[in-house]
C-alpha cells in the first residue's frame, strides 16, 4: 500500500494501545493505555483530556459472535480448561444450487467454490477485543470476572490454521479449514469465520456457475443495490471477479481490491432529458470512447434502436466507434436477434449487444439455446444474493482434544495423545469424520481430479500407486484410482497465530480459481444432475469412526 493511503491506524495500532486521550483545550489527540492520565498536553500544556477507548471501527471484530460464545468461553475459563487445544474442522454438508430434472431421485453431486480465505486471514490478524467490547461485557447480567475480563484484553488467535486455497472447489463433508489452537479461541472466531466463508463462498459458487455457462462472453457484475448490504456487495463483487467476471459496477469494491469498475447510464439519464436522442447524442459528447445506449426507455425496437443507430453514425463521423447497446427487457433472444441484424445491416458490425434483467445461470443458458446475439451479460440480483440458495450450510466443529488431567491420572492417555471427538446423530450424513485429519486429491496423468481421499493426520500414501475410493455410505459404490499424483490440499495458513502464507494478489486468485476449475470434467460441473465426485475415507478412518460411534451407543 502506498504511504498516501494509509490511515492512522497504519502507525499507531489498537491492538497496542487501548485508550485515546483527547486534549480539552486544543484537541490534541495522544495514546495510552491507561484510562486516566496526569500527563500535560504536549501542545498547550493543559492537564484536561476527554477519555475514549481506541479501536479502528472498520476492524472492530472482537464482538463478532454469538453470546454462547462468551458465555462457554467463560464456564470454559472458570473451570481452568480454556487452554485445552483441540482441532475444529470446517466443511459443509450438502452442495447448493444443484437440481435434478423429472423424476431423478438418485444422489446428486455439487461443488462449492470456497472463498473468503483472504478476509478470514485479514479479520483474524486484527481479532481483539477492545475497551469498549469489555465494557460492554462488564455491563451484562452474567457479571463476568474482572479477570476473565483482562484475560480478554490480551486474547488473540494463537493457533494453528490450514485451509484449502481460495478459488479452488471442495466436495461435501472434505475439511476446508481446520485449526488446532485452545478450544476458547476455536470457540471465539467460530460465528466470524462462519460468516465469511458461507457467505463468500456461496457466492463464489453462484459465480462460478454461471462464468461456465457465459464462457467467453464478457461478464459484469452489478449487483450491488440488491445485496443483503454494504458488506455483502463489496465481498460478493470481489468473488465475481474471482469467478471470472470481467468487471464490476461496485465503485467501494473497485478502489477496495484494485478491480476494473464499469458504468455507463441508466433509465434516468434518458428520462431527464427532452428526448431519448438527445440523452444518446449528450452521453455520447462526453464518453464518446464508451458509449453504449440503454434501448428500452420507449420501445426498444421502434425507438431505442433507430436513435442508438444514429447516435453511431454521428460517433463515427468524429472518429470514434460505438461501444455496445443495451437491452434490459423484454424477450431478450428475440430482441437481440433483431438489433444484431438491424445493426450488421448498418455497418455497425464491430457494436456489441449486452443484455441485463435478472439473468443468472438458467437463464443465460436458455437464451444461448434459443440462439440469442448477446456478447455481454450484466448480472446483478440473482448473482450477489444467491438467489436460489440464500445460504450455505457450511459448519464449524471440534473433533479431537488434548486429554484432561483426569484422562492423563487414568492412564487412558499420555499428554500427547488426541483424543478423537464424534458428534452422533439419527441422520447419518450429520455424524461427524472425527480426528485430525488432511485431504489429498488425486490427479490422473491427464491432470484431471480423479476423486478426494481424507485421511488420518499420521498417515501418507507415499510409495502407493494404487487406491480405491470408497463411498462413504454407500458399501457397493467404489472406485479404483491407479498411477495418481496426490497433492495435499489444507495449506499452512497460520502457524502459532503467526500468518505463514504468501497470500496472492486477487488476480493470482482468479487464475488459480480458473486453473483447479479446468481440472475437473464437466460432468462434476453440469447446472442439472451433476455427477458425484468421488471423495472417500480412508480405511483408519473408517475404522476409528465406526469404534467410536459403537462406543457411544453402547456406553
Amino acid at each position: 500500500m502506498s504511504e498516501h493511503m494509509k490511515t492512522i491506524f497504519d502507525f499507531v495500532k489498537p491492538t497496542r494501545y487501548r485508550y485515546v486521550h483527547i486534549c480539552k483545550e486544543c484537541d490534541q489527540p495522544s495514546f495510552s493505555n491507561e484510562s486516566s492520565s496526569e500527563e500535560v498536553c504536549i501542545r498547550c500544556g493543559g492537564n484536561a483530556h476527554h477519555v475514549t477507548p481506541y479501536y479502528n471501527p472498520s476492524e472492530d471484530y472482537g464482538l463478532d459472535v454469538d453470546y454462547y460464545a462468551i458465555t462457554m468461553m467463560y464456564a470454559l475459563w472458570k473451570e481452568g480448561l480454556h487452554q485445552t487445544q483441540v482441532v475444529f474442522d470446517d466443511f459443509y454438508r450438502k452442495a447448493p444450487f444443484v437440481r435434478g430434472v423429472g423424476e431423478f431421485s438418485t444422489e446428486l453431486g455439487g461443488y462449492v467454490a470456497f472463498g473468503g480465505l483472504g478476509h478470514l486471514i485479514d479479520t483474524i490478524q486484527n481479532l481483539y477485543f477492545n475497551e469498549s467490547d469489555i465494557r460492554y461485557l462488564r455491563e451484562q447480567s452474567e457479571g463476568f470476572d474482572e479477570a476473565f475480563l483482562d484475560d480478554l484484553r490480551s486474547l488473540r488467535f494463537s493457533g494453528n490454521l490450514h485451509a484449502v486455497e481460495e478459488g479452488n472447489l471442495v466436495f461435501p463433508n472434505t475439511p476446508l479449514i481446520r485449526i488446532e489452537a485452545p478450544v476458547w479461541e476455536c470457540i471465539w472466531i467460530e460465528a466470524m469465520l462462519l460468516n465469511i466463508v458461507n457467505a463468500e463462498s456461496l457466492v463464489l459458487t453462484k459465480g462460478a456457475r454461471i462464468k461456465t455457462i457465459a464462457g467467453e462472453d464478457g461478464l459484469l457484475e452489478m449487483g450491488k443495490r440488491r445485496a443483503q448490504g454494504r458488506d455483502a456487495s463489496v465481498y460478493g463483487a470481489k468473488m465475481a471477479y474471482i469467478a471470472g467476471f470481467d468487471a464490476t459496477s461496485n465503485v467501494k469494491a473497485g478502489k477496495k481490491f484494485s478491480m476494473p469498475i464499469t458504468g455507463t447510464q441508466a433509465h434516468v439519464f434518458i428520462m431527464f432529458h427532452p428526448s431519448e436522442l438527445e440523452a444518446f447524442l449528450a452521453y455520447a459528447d462526453v464518453f464518446p470512447q464508451k458509449t453504449i445506449p440503454l434501448l428500452d426507455t420507449t420501445d426498444t425496437l421502434g425507438s431505442g434502436l433507430p436513435h442508438a443507430i444514429e447516435t453511431a453514425h454521428r460517433l463515427k463521423e468524429k472518429g470514434y466507434e460505438m461501444t455496445a447497446v443495451r437491452l434490459d427487457s423484454g424477450d431478450l433472444a428475440y430482441l437481440s436477434k433483431k438489433v444484431r441484424k438491424r445493426l450488421d445491416e448498418e455497418g455497425l458490425e464491430h457494436v456489441k449487444i449486452a443484455a441485463t434483467n435478472d439473468l443468472d445461470e438458467y437463464t443465460i443458458a436458455s437464451l444461448k439455446q434459443q440462439g440469442a446475439k448477446v456478447d455481454i451479460w450484466g448480472v446483478g440480483t440473482k448473482f450477489i444474493t444467491a438467489y436460489d440458495n440464500p445460504a450455505l450450510g457450511g459448519v464449524h466443529k471440534i473433533v479431537a482434544r488434548r486429554p484432561l488431567d483426569s484422562e492423563i491420572e487414568s492412564g487412558s492417555y499420555q499428554k500427547e495423545d488426541w483424543v478423537a471427538l464424534i458428534k452422533i446423530s439419527e441422520s447419518i450424513e450429520k455424524i461427524l469424520n472425527p480426528g485430525r485429519k488432511k485431504v489429498y486429491r488425486l490427479f490422473g496423468d491427464d491432470g484431471m481430479a480423479k476423486g478426494d481421499y481424507v485421511c488420518l493426520d499420521h498417515e501418507t500414501l507415499d510409495g502407493k500407486n494404487e487406491i480405491l475410493l470408497k463411498h462413504p455410505r454407500n458399501p457397493l459404490k467404489a472406485k479404483r484410482i491407479r498411477d495418481f499424483k496426490a497433492v495435499e490440499l489444507l495449506k499452512p495458513i497460520f502457524e502459532n497465530g503467526e500468518l505463514v502464507y504468501d497470500v496472492p494478489s486477487l488476480k493470482e486468485v482468479r487464475d488459480y480459481h480458473a486453473y483447479q476449475k479446468q481440472s475437473f470434467w464437466e460432468e462434476y460441473l453440469r447446472l442439472e444432475v451433476p455427477e458425484v465426485y468421488p471423495v472417500s475415507l480412508s480405511d483408519d478412518l473408517t475404522d476409528m469412526k465406526n469404534q467410536l460411534i459403537h462406543e457411544k451407543r453402547e456406553g
